[in-house]
């Protein structure tokens, strides 16, 4: 199969940031105004398909019907 031709559409810019506890994260917001936040995934296994480098968040409203874990 061949491969399909793609090209990159700009969605926002991150920041870099460090946490409270030291940890590096990053956050920013997308050209239509959604915020972002991208953390490193702590339970990344080498090899590991199902568990990515990193998860991407996107900040809505606490309490919201939509929020399915919370941000500190």
């Amino acid at each position: 199969m061949a491969e399909q031709a793609t090209e990159l559409k700009l969605v926002g810019g991150l920041f870099r940031n460090t946490s409270k506890k030291g940890d590096v994260y990053y956050s920013g917001k997308g050209e239509d105004g959604t915020q972002y936040v991208l953390f490193r995934n702590a339970y990344w296994k080498e090899g590991a398909e199902n568990k990515p480098y990193f998860r991407l968040h996107q900040k809505i409203p606490k309490g919201s019907s939509t929020a399915s874990t919370t941000m500190d």
